[in-house]
């Protein structure tokens, strides 16, 4: 298999940073779609996230969470497979289902990118 191809969030055109993946640093999103800063991962705080690229989607599981139970998917990086958060794609409580389609990258799985 060889090099997956990579989008390339260029951070010089936009007012935001770029956040990629902690390990690798292959670029994920940029801080201008972060939604909420209020968020908690399973390693500590977390961003919900409009748009994420460069990941790979896992299996479709339902979780119990804090607010409800969800149907996601945990997303890690299309380059070293490295867990970076999850996809909410199916909300069962009423008042969360803003979070359909979005994204949770934890913030100690990723890393600041220049």
């Amino acid at each position: 298999m060889g090099l997956r191809y990579s989008v390339f969030i260029d951070s010089d055109h936009h007012k935001g940073a770029t956040f990629g993946c902690a390990y690798c640093k292959t670029h994920l999103s940029s801080s201008t779609l972060v939604i909420s800063k209020d968020y908690r991962g399973k390693t500590g705080d977390a961003y919900l996230m409009d748009q994420v690229v460069n990941i790979i989607q896992g299996k479709k599981v339902h979780r119990q969470m804090i607010t409800g139970r969800y149907l996601v998917s945990d997303i890690m990086c299309h380059q070293c497979g490295h867990c970076v958060g999850w996809k909410y794609h199916k909300s069962d409580v009423k008042n969360q289902k803003y979070k359909e389609g979005k994204y949770i990258l934890e913030v100690a799985l990723i890393a600041q990118c220049k």
